[in-house]
């Protein structure tokens, strides 16, 4: 089982991604064409789900106090 401290690193460190990969599209947007657009933005919504179903969702399953959001 995670530690806590660990848990809320790999938390911060998950969160950082997703933001970063987002921060990503907003960047590119306007030097992109649509067709590149889309590819990159599917693989980054595929990624962000993945790091939330993969990763967030277990630090939450083991932590749920680590969850910002109210059931």
């Amino acid at each position: 089982m995670l530690e806590k401290d660990v848990a809320i690193l790999v938390k911060e460190r998950s969160l950082n991604a997703v933001r970063e990969l987002t921060s990503l599209l907003r960047e590119i947007r306007d030097n992109c064409d649509e067709e590149d657009m889309a590819v990159v933005k599917r693989g980054v919504g595929l990624t962000i789900g993945r790091i939330q179903l993969e990763i967030l969702d277990y630090v939450y399953y083991l932590h749920p106090d680590l969850s910002d959001l109210d059931d």
